[in-house]
Protein backbone atom coordinates (compact mmCIF):
# COMPACT_ATOMS: atom_id res chain seq x y z
CA UNK A 1 0.00 0.00 0.00
CA UNK A 2 1.74 3.22 -0.99
CA UNK A 3 1.52 6.40 1.66
CA UNK A 4 0.67 9.30 1.74
CA UNK A 5 2.86 11.97 0.55
CA UNK A 6 4.48 14.37 2.88
CA UNK A 7 3.14 17.57 1.18
CA UNK A 8 -0.72 16.15 2.14
CA UNK A 9 -1.99 16.71 5.21
CA UNK A 10 -5.32 15.21 6.63
CA UNK A 11 -7.59 17.68 9.24
CA UNK A 12 -9.72 16.40 12.35
CA UNK A 13 -12.27 16.90 9.95
CA UNK A 14 -10.93 14.19 7.14
CA UNK A 15 -9.99 17.09 5.01
CA UNK A 16 -7.31 16.76 2.77
CA UNK A 17 -4.46 19.70 2.68
CA UNK A 18 -1.60 20.66 0.71
CA UNK A 19 1.36 21.55 2.44
CA UNK A 20 4.58 22.72 1.98
CA UNK A 21 7.16 24.63 3.20
CA UNK A 22 9.20 27.35 1.88
CA UNK A 23 12.99 26.74 1.37
CA UNK A 24 15.57 29.04 3.69
CA UNK A 25 16.93 30.18 0.92
CA UNK A 26 13.46 31.53 -0.57
CA UNK A 27 11.73 32.78 2.34
CA UNK A 28 12.20 36.53 2.08
CA UNK A 29 11.08 36.24 -1.17
CA UNK A 30 7.66 34.63 0.39
CA UNK A 31 5.02 36.52 2.25
CA UNK A 32 4.66 32.91 4.89
CA UNK A 33 7.29 29.81 6.23
CA UNK A 34 4.49 27.53 4.53
CA UNK A 35 2.20 27.12 1.68
CA UNK A 36 -0.86 25.81 2.85
CA UNK A 37 -4.12 24.82 0.43
CA UNK A 38 -7.63 23.12 1.12
CA UNK A 39 -7.89 20.45 -1.31
CA UNK A 40 -11.48 20.26 -0.29
CA UNK A 41 -11.67 16.59 -0.59
CA UNK A 42 -11.87 13.16 1.67
CA UNK A 43 -11.36 11.54 -0.96
CA UNK A 44 -7.73 10.14 -0.62
CA UNK A 45 -7.12 9.36 -4.60
CA UNK A 46 -8.39 12.53 -5.64
CA UNK A 47 -6.36 14.75 -2.97
CA UNK A 48 -3.40 12.89 -4.21
CA UNK A 49 -4.44 14.08 -7.75
CA UNK A 50 -5.01 17.53 -6.84
CA UNK A 51 -1.75 17.65 -4.41
CA UNK A 52 0.19 16.82 -7.66
CA UNK A 53 -1.02 19.51 -9.54
CA UNK A 54 -0.63 21.98 -6.99
CA UNK A 55 3.11 20.54 -6.30
CA UNK A 56 3.81 21.44 -9.78
CA UNK A 57 2.65 24.58 -9.73
CA UNK A 58 4.43 25.21 -6.37
CA UNK A 59 7.90 24.23 -8.18
CA UNK A 60 6.87 26.70 -11.14
CA UNK A 61 6.94 29.66 -8.55
CA UNK A 62 10.30 27.92 -6.70
CA UNK A 63 12.07 27.97 -9.51
CA UNK A 64 10.59 31.53 -10.93
CA UNK A 65 11.83 32.96 -7.33
CA UNK A 66 15.35 31.19 -8.16
CA UNK A 67 15.37 33.67 -11.38
CA UNK A 68 14.68 36.52 -9.77
CA UNK A 69 10.72 36.51 -10.56
CA UNK A 70 8.78 38.25 -7.43
CA UNK A 71 6.53 34.96 -6.50
CA UNK A 72 2.71 35.13 -5.98
CA UNK A 73 1.02 32.37 -3.98
CA UNK A 74 -2.40 33.52 -4.99
CA UNK A 75 -1.62 32.39 -8.71
CA UNK A 76 -1.89 29.10 -7.41
CA UNK A 77 -5.12 27.55 -8.32
CA UNK A 78 -6.59 24.08 -9.19
CA UNK A 79 -8.11 22.90 -12.06
CA UNK A 80 -11.10 21.39 -10.27
CA UNK A 81 -12.19 24.71 -9.15
CA UNK A 82 -13.90 26.87 -11.25
CA UNK A 83 -14.75 30.75 -10.79
CA UNK A 84 -13.75 29.84 -7.12
CA UNK A 85 -16.64 26.72 -7.25
CA UNK A 86 -15.49 23.39 -6.69
CA UNK A 87 -15.86 21.27 -9.77
CA UNK A 88 -19.36 18.44 -9.08
CA UNK A 89 -17.39 15.42 -10.61
CA UNK A 90 -13.63 15.21 -9.87
CA UNK A 91 -13.48 11.85 -12.17
CA UNK A 92 -15.19 14.11 -15.22
CA UNK A 93 -12.29 16.61 -14.17
CA UNK A 94 -9.65 13.57 -14.61
CA UNK A 95 -10.84 12.09 -17.54
CA UNK A 96 -10.59 15.98 -19.26
CA UNK A 97 -7.12 16.24 -17.84
CA UNK A 98 -6.43 13.10 -19.66
CA UNK A 99 -7.94 14.38 -22.93
CA UNK A 100 -5.79 17.48 -22.60
CA UNK A 101 -2.73 15.46 -21.93
CA UNK A 102 -2.95 13.49 -25.35
CA UNK A 103 -3.02 16.98 -27.02
CA UNK A 104 -0.62 18.96 -25.23
CA UNK A 105 2.69 18.79 -24.74
CA UNK A 106 3.78 21.74 -22.21
CA UNK A 107 3.23 22.05 -18.28
CA UNK A 108 0.33 23.48 -16.66
CA UNK A 109 0.78 27.42 -16.62
CA UNK A 110 0.27 29.27 -13.78
CA UNK A 111 -2.61 32.29 -14.68
CA UNK A 112 -1.74 35.90 -15.15
CA UNK A 113 1.81 35.39 -16.07
CA UNK A 114 3.69 34.59 -19.24
CA UNK A 115 5.38 30.95 -19.14
CA UNK A 116 9.06 30.49 -18.02
CA UNK A 117 11.90 27.83 -18.62
CA UNK A 118 10.44 24.21 -17.12
CA UNK A 119 11.97 22.75 -14.59
CA UNK A 120 13.03 20.02 -16.35
CA UNK A 121 12.95 19.15 -20.04
CA UNK A 122 11.75 15.61 -21.02
CA UNK A 123 12.97 14.11 -23.97
CA UNK A 124 10.19 13.42 -26.13
CA UNK A 125 10.97 10.10 -28.29
CA UNK A 126 10.60 9.75 -31.84
CA UNK A 127 7.41 7.70 -32.38
CA UNK A 128 4.17 9.94 -31.83
CA UNK A 129 2.61 9.42 -28.46
CA UNK A 130 1.28 10.78 -25.06
CA UNK A 131 3.36 13.02 -23.27
CA UNK A 132 4.91 11.23 -20.11
CA UNK A 133 3.73 12.20 -16.88
CA UNK A 134 4.91 15.08 -14.97
CA UNK A 135 7.61 13.88 -12.19
CA UNK A 136 5.55 13.20 -8.59
CA UNK A 137 8.48 13.13 -7.11
CA UNK A 138 9.38 15.09 -4.03
CA UNK A 139 12.32 17.99 -4.47
CA UNK A 140 15.78 18.16 -3.46
CA UNK A 141 15.21 20.57 -0.43
CA UNK A 142 12.12 18.39 0.34
CA UNK A 143 14.37 15.20 0.25
CA UNK A 144 16.92 16.91 2.33
CA UNK A 145 14.62 18.08 4.75
CA UNK A 146 13.12 14.50 5.08
CA UNK A 147 16.33 12.99 5.88
CA UNK A 148 17.37 15.56 8.09
CA UNK A 149 14.52 15.33 9.92
CA UNK A 150 15.17 11.20 10.25
CA UNK A 151 19.14 12.00 11.29
CA UNK A 152 17.83 14.72 14.00
CA UNK A 153 15.90 11.81 15.39
CA UNK A 154 19.36 9.53 15.84
CA UNK A 155 20.87 12.72 17.50
CA UNK A 156 22.28 14.49 14.49
CA UNK A 157 23.81 17.69 16.16
CA UNK A 158 22.08 20.68 14.31
CA UNK A 159 25.01 22.76 13.10
CA UNK A 160 25.62 19.52 11.23
CA UNK A 161 22.22 19.30 9.73
CA UNK A 162 21.95 23.22 8.95
CA UNK A 163 25.37 22.74 7.17
CA UNK A 164 23.90 19.84 5.00
CA UNK A 165 20.91 21.60 4.28
CA UNK A 166 22.66 24.79 3.16
CA UNK A 167 24.56 22.56 0.52
CA UNK A 168 20.99 21.35 -0.85
CA UNK A 169 20.15 24.86 -0.89
CA UNK A 170 23.76 25.70 -2.67
CA UNK A 171 22.69 23.07 -5.49
CA UNK A 172 19.33 24.69 -5.75
CA UNK A 173 20.90 28.15 -6.33
CA UNK A 174 23.02 26.82 -8.82
CA UNK A 175 20.39 24.56 -10.45
CA UNK A 176 16.54 25.18 -9.73
CA UNK A 177 14.74 23.15 -7.14
CA UNK A 178 13.38 20.36 -8.98
CA UNK A 179 12.16 16.82 -8.70
CA UNK A 180 14.57 14.34 -7.51
CA UNK A 181 14.12 11.74 -10.40
CA UNK A 182 14.97 15.06 -13.38
CA UNK A 183 18.01 15.82 -11.85
CA UNK A 184 21.03 14.35 -14.02
CA UNK A 185 24.56 13.83 -14.43
CA UNK A 186 24.57 16.88 -16.38
CA UNK A 187 23.03 19.17 -13.62
CA UNK A 188 25.02 17.33 -10.87
CA UNK A 189 28.46 18.58 -13.51
CA UNK A 190 26.80 21.59 -13.59
CA UNK A 191 27.15 21.60 -9.92
CA UNK A 192 30.55 20.80 -10.18
CA UNK A 193 32.02 23.24 -12.41
CA UNK A 194 29.96 26.38 -10.46
CA UNK A 195 30.33 25.15 -7.15
CA UNK A 196 34.26 24.99 -7.61
CA UNK A 197 34.59 28.85 -8.83
CA UNK A 198 32.60 30.25 -5.69
CA UNK A 199 34.99 31.72 -2.45
CA UNK A 200 34.85 30.41 0.88
CA UNK A 201 32.65 31.22 3.58
CA UNK A 202 30.24 32.83 0.99
CA UNK A 203 27.18 32.59 3.64
CA UNK A 204 28.82 35.96 4.77
CA UNK A 205 28.33 38.39 1.68
CA UNK A 206 25.67 40.12 1.12
CA UNK A 207 23.04 38.77 -1.33
CA UNK A 208 24.05 38.86 -5.33
CA UNK A 209 23.92 36.78 -8.11
CA UNK A 210 26.37 34.25 -8.32
CA UNK A 211 27.66 35.36 -11.43
CA UNK A 212 28.47 38.35 -9.60
CA UNK A 213 30.36 36.42 -6.53
CA UNK A 214 32.53 34.34 -9.20
CA UNK A 215 33.80 37.10 -10.63
CA UNK A 216 35.04 39.40 -7.93
CA UNK A 217 35.99 35.92 -5.79
CA UNK A 218 39.59 36.38 -5.16
CA UNK A 219 40.18 32.65 -3.86
CA UNK A 220 37.99 29.43 -4.34
CA UNK A 221 36.99 26.93 -1.82
CA UNK A 222 39.04 24.10 -1.35
CA UNK A 223 39.17 20.36 -3.15
CA UNK A 224 37.90 19.64 1.00
CA UNK A 225 34.74 21.61 0.71
CA UNK A 226 33.90 20.82 -2.26
CA UNK A 227 34.10 17.14 -1.78
CA UNK A 228 32.04 17.48 1.50
CA UNK A 229 29.27 19.35 -0.49
CA UNK A 230 29.19 16.05 -2.77
CA UNK A 231 29.34 13.74 0.04
CA UNK A 232 26.30 15.57 1.18
CA UNK A 233 24.81 15.43 -2.04
CA UNK A 234 25.27 11.76 -2.76
CA UNK A 235 23.69 11.43 1.45
CA UNK A 236 20.17 12.73 -0.02
CA UNK A 237 19.98 10.93 -3.31
CA UNK A 238 21.12 7.63 -1.84
CA UNK A 239 17.87 8.60 0.46
CA UNK A 240 15.62 9.43 -2.12
CA UNK A 241 16.96 6.18 -3.90
CA UNK A 242 16.21 3.96 -1.01
CA UNK A 243 12.83 5.78 -0.87
CA UNK A 244 12.16 4.96 -4.24
CA UNK A 245 11.83 9.06 -5.48
CA UNK A 246 14.71 8.47 -7.80
CA UNK A 247 16.16 5.38 -10.05
CA UNK A 248 19.86 6.27 -9.72
CA UNK A 249 22.31 9.02 -8.17
CA UNK A 250 24.06 11.53 -10.21
CA UNK A 251 26.61 12.00 -7.60
CA UNK A 252 28.45 8.96 -7.16
CA UNK A 253 31.90 9.23 -7.91
CA UNK A 254 31.82 12.65 -8.46
CA UNK A 255 34.45 13.66 -6.14
CA UNK A 256 37.76 15.37 -6.92
CA UNK A 257 40.83 13.07 -5.89
CA UNK A 258 43.56 14.88 -3.96
CA UNK A 259 47.05 13.69 -4.29
CA UNK A 260 48.57 15.03 -0.78
CA UNK A 261 47.56 12.55 2.38
CA UNK A 262 44.74 13.37 4.58
CA UNK A 263 47.54 14.40 7.29
CA UNK A 264 48.62 17.14 5.42
CA UNK A 265 44.94 19.09 5.03
CA UNK A 266 45.23 20.30 8.48
CA UNK A 267 49.03 21.17 10.09
CA UNK A 268 50.01 20.21 13.27
CA UNK A 269 52.16 23.02 15.37
CA UNK A 270 55.85 23.22 14.81
CA UNK A 271 58.23 23.34 18.28
CA UNK A 272 58.54 27.49 17.26
CA UNK A 273 54.68 27.57 17.11
CA UNK A 274 53.84 26.11 20.31
CA UNK A 275 56.74 28.42 22.15
CA UNK A 276 54.76 31.52 20.25
CA UNK A 277 51.65 30.11 21.79
CA UNK A 278 52.87 29.52 25.27
CA UNK A 279 55.23 32.29 25.70
CA UNK A 280 54.96 33.68 29.00
CA UNK A 281 55.33 37.84 27.42
CA UNK A 282 51.45 36.46 25.26
CA UNK A 283 50.03 33.85 27.08
CA UNK A 284 46.88 34.18 29.00
CA UNK A 285 47.18 34.62 33.12
CA UNK A 286 45.40 31.43 35.39
CA UNK A 287 44.21 33.57 37.60
CA UNK A 288 41.65 35.30 35.76
CA UNK A 289 37.63 36.01 35.07
CA UNK A 290 38.24 33.61 32.17
CA UNK A 291 40.19 30.72 32.93
CA UNK A 292 39.20 28.79 30.29
CA UNK A 293 41.91 31.20 27.95
CA UNK A 294 44.70 29.57 30.64
CA UNK A 295 43.83 25.98 30.38
CA UNK A 296 41.76 25.46 27.13
CA UNK A 297 45.66 24.93 25.11
CA UNK A 298 47.08 23.45 27.78
CA UNK A 299 44.35 20.68 28.19
CA UNK A 300 44.03 20.50 23.95
CA UNK A 301 48.14 19.77 23.84
CA UNK A 302 48.10 17.61 26.43
CA UNK A 303 44.95 15.66 26.16
CA UNK A 304 43.99 15.71 22.04
CA UNK A 305 40.54 16.39 22.70
CA UNK A 306 38.16 18.30 20.23
CA UNK A 307 37.53 21.81 21.33
CA UNK A 308 33.89 20.91 22.58
CA UNK A 309 34.65 18.33 24.41
CA UNK A 310 37.11 20.28 26.43
CA UNK A 311 34.50 23.25 26.52
CA UNK A 312 31.08 21.29 27.76
CA UNK A 313 32.83 19.52 30.71
CA UNK A 314 31.77 19.34 33.76
CA UNK A 315 33.62 19.40 37.06
CA UNK A 316 32.28 15.26 38.15
CA UNK A 317 33.69 14.34 34.33
CA UNK A 318 37.09 14.72 36.58
CA UNK A 319 37.37 11.53 38.16
CA UNK A 320 39.83 9.41 40.13
CA UNK A 321 39.86 5.64 38.59
CA UNK A 322 42.06 3.02 39.97
CA UNK A 323 44.25 5.80 41.67
CA UNK A 324 44.66 7.88 38.43
CA UNK A 325 43.09 11.24 37.98
CA UNK A 326 41.46 11.12 34.67
CA UNK A 327 39.24 13.40 32.45
CA UNK A 328 36.18 11.35 31.64
CA UNK A 329 34.54 12.35 27.82
CA UNK A 330 31.18 11.83 27.97
CA UNK A 331 27.57 12.93 26.90
CA UNK A 332 25.83 12.16 29.90
CA UNK A 333 24.11 15.96 29.89
CA UNK A 334 21.74 17.51 27.27
CA UNK A 335 24.20 19.95 26.77
CA UNK A 336 26.87 17.69 26.26
CA UNK A 337 27.36 15.78 22.41
CA UNK A 338 30.23 13.81 21.28
CA UNK A 339 31.13 13.07 17.48
CA UNK A 340 30.62 9.77 17.54
CA UNK A 341 29.79 6.85 19.98
CA UNK A 342 33.59 5.55 20.21
CA UNK A 343 34.29 9.42 21.67
CA UNK A 344 34.03 8.42 25.09
CA UNK A 345 36.83 7.58 26.39
CA UNK A 346 38.50 8.26 29.95
CA UNK A 347 41.61 9.61 29.68
CA UNK A 348 44.76 9.89 32.14
CA UNK A 349 45.68 13.95 33.19
CA UNK A 350 49.15 14.11 31.98
CA UNK A 351 51.79 14.81 34.99
CA UNK A 352 52.74 18.77 33.49
CA UNK A 353 48.66 19.31 33.83
CA UNK A 354 48.92 18.47 37.29
CA UNK A 355 52.43 20.45 38.26
CA UNK A 356 50.43 23.64 36.58
CA UNK A 357 48.07 22.85 38.67
CA UNK A 358 44.71 21.87 37.12
CA UNK A 359 43.32 19.31 39.67
CA UNK A 360 43.56 22.28 42.92
CA UNK A 361 41.81 24.28 39.58
CA UNK A 362 38.96 21.89 39.98
CA UNK A 363 38.53 21.57 43.14
CA UNK A 364 38.61 25.65 43.42
CA UNK A 365 35.66 25.82 41.09
CA UNK A 366 34.22 23.15 43.78
CA UNK A 367 34.45 25.06 46.39
CA UNK A 368 32.94 28.44 44.56
CA UNK A 369 29.97 26.12 44.33
CA UNK A 370 30.21 25.48 40.35
CA UNK A 371 28.94 22.53 37.99
CA UNK A 372 30.93 23.52 35.16
CA UNK A 373 34.76 23.43 34.79
CA UNK A 374 34.22 26.23 32.43
CA UNK A 375 30.75 28.15 33.92
CA UNK A 376 32.00 31.44 32.27
CA UNK A 377 31.08 29.94 28.84
CA UNK A 378 27.72 29.67 27.83
CA UNK A 379 25.89 26.84 25.18
CA UNK A 380 25.19 28.11 21.37
CA UNK A 381 22.20 26.52 20.10
CA UNK A 382 24.35 25.21 16.83
CA UNK A 383 28.06 25.21 18.18
CA UNK A 384 27.70 24.41 21.93
CA UNK A 385 30.12 25.59 24.46
CA UNK A 386 32.74 26.21 21.88
CA UNK A 387 31.04 29.17 19.45
CA UNK A 388 33.08 32.22 22.33
CA UNK A 389 36.36 30.00 21.97
CA UNK A 390 36.58 29.01 19.13
CA UNK A 391 36.75 33.05 17.43
CA UNK A 392 38.93 34.01 20.70
CA UNK A 393 41.52 31.36 19.66
CA UNK A 394 40.92 32.92 16.15
CA UNK A 395 42.37 35.71 17.03
CA UNK A 396 45.22 33.86 19.23
CA UNK A 397 46.33 31.82 16.22
CA UNK A 398 46.16 34.91 13.69
CA UNK A 399 47.84 37.08 16.34
CA UNK A 400 50.96 34.65 15.63
CA UNK A 401 50.47 34.19 12.43
CA UNK A 402 48.43 31.14 11.71
CA UNK A 403 46.05 31.95 8.88
CA UNK A 404 43.69 29.32 6.80
CA UNK A 405 45.31 30.33 3.62
CA UNK A 406 48.77 29.56 4.44
CA UNK A 407 49.00 26.11 7.38
CA UNK A 408 46.00 26.02 8.45
CA UNK A 409 46.61 25.75 12.03
CA UNK A 410 43.97 26.28 14.28
CA UNK A 411 42.56 24.76 17.58
CA UNK A 412 42.48 21.23 15.72
CA UNK A 413 45.89 21.24 15.14
CA UNK A 414 46.43 20.42 18.61
CA UNK A 415 45.09 17.21 18.29
CA UNK A 416 46.76 16.76 14.94
CA UNK A 417 49.91 17.87 16.57
CA UNK A 418 49.53 15.12 19.49
CA UNK A 419 48.75 12.10 17.00
CA UNK A 420 51.82 13.28 14.87
CA UNK A 421 53.63 13.03 18.21
CA UNK A 422 52.90 9.75 19.37
CA UNK A 423 53.00 8.16 16.22
CA UNK A 424 56.84 9.33 15.70
CA UNK A 425 57.39 7.55 19.22
CA UNK A 426 55.86 4.63 17.81
CA UNK A 427 52.95 4.32 19.57
CA UNK A 428 50.65 1.45 18.02
CA UNK A 429 47.55 3.47 16.36
CA UNK A 430 45.57 1.70 18.52
CA UNK A 431 46.68 3.23 21.56
CA UNK A 432 46.31 6.75 19.55
CA UNK A 433 43.04 5.86 18.77
CA UNK A 434 42.06 5.50 22.18
CA UNK A 435 43.48 8.63 23.35
CA UNK A 436 41.68 10.78 20.81
CA UNK A 437 38.80 8.39 20.91
CA UNK A 438 39.06 6.98 17.36
CA UNK A 439 37.76 3.17 16.69
CA UNK A 440 40.44 0.91 15.40
CA UNK A 441 40.93 -1.99 14.37
CA UNK A 442 38.75 -5.35 12.96
CA UNK A 443 35.37 -6.78 14.36
CA UNK A 444 36.88 -8.56 17.41
CA UNK A 445 38.74 -5.48 19.07
CA UNK A 446 35.49 -3.13 17.95
CA UNK A 447 32.52 -5.29 19.17
CA UNK A 448 34.13 -7.50 22.23
CA UNK A 449 37.32 -5.61 23.29
CA UNK A 450 36.13 -2.69 25.90
CA UNK A 451 37.62 0.70 26.10
CA UNK A 452 41.40 0.58 27.28
CA UNK A 453 41.89 1.07 30.74
CA UNK A 454 43.16 4.18 32.48
CA UNK A 455 46.82 2.29 33.62
CA UNK A 456 47.02 1.51 29.77
CA UNK A 457 46.55 5.01 28.77
CA UNK A 458 48.52 6.53 31.58
CA UNK A 459 52.07 5.13 29.95
CA UNK A 460 51.10 6.45 26.50
CA UNK A 461 50.05 9.66 27.84
CA UNK A 462 53.09 10.36 29.59
CA UNK A 463 55.36 9.73 26.34
CA UNK A 464 53.98 13.21 25.86
CA UNK A 465 56.55 15.50 25.65
CA UNK A 466 55.76 18.62 23.94
CA UNK A 467 56.83 22.53 24.55
CA UNK A 468 54.73 24.52 26.62
CA UNK A 469 54.83 27.07 29.42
Amino acid sequence: MSTVPSYLLLSRHSVYYFRIVVPDVLRPLFPRREIRRSLQTRCRREALIRGRELLLQVQRLFTEAFQGIKPSVERLRGAWESGGKRVASWALWLRQQQLESLSSHALPVLPERPAVAPIAHVPVKAKASPQEAPSVAPTLLQVADEHLRNQAREGLPIKTSDDKRSVAALFTRIIGDMPVDQITRKHAHEFKETALKLPPRMYQLPPQPLEKIIAEAKTTISLTTFNNYIKNLTSFFNYAVREGYCPRNPFLGLRVRQRRKASEERSAFSTEDLQKLFSKATYAPAQSSQPHKYWLPLLGLYTGARLNELCQLYLDDVVTVNGIQCIHFRETRPDQKLKTVGSERLLPIHSKLRELGFPEFIKAQQELGHQRVFPELTCHKKHGYSAAPSKWFTRVRELHGFRDDGAKKDFHSFRHTLADHLKQKGVTEALVGGVLGHLTGGITFGRYGKDFRPEVLVDVIEQVSLESL
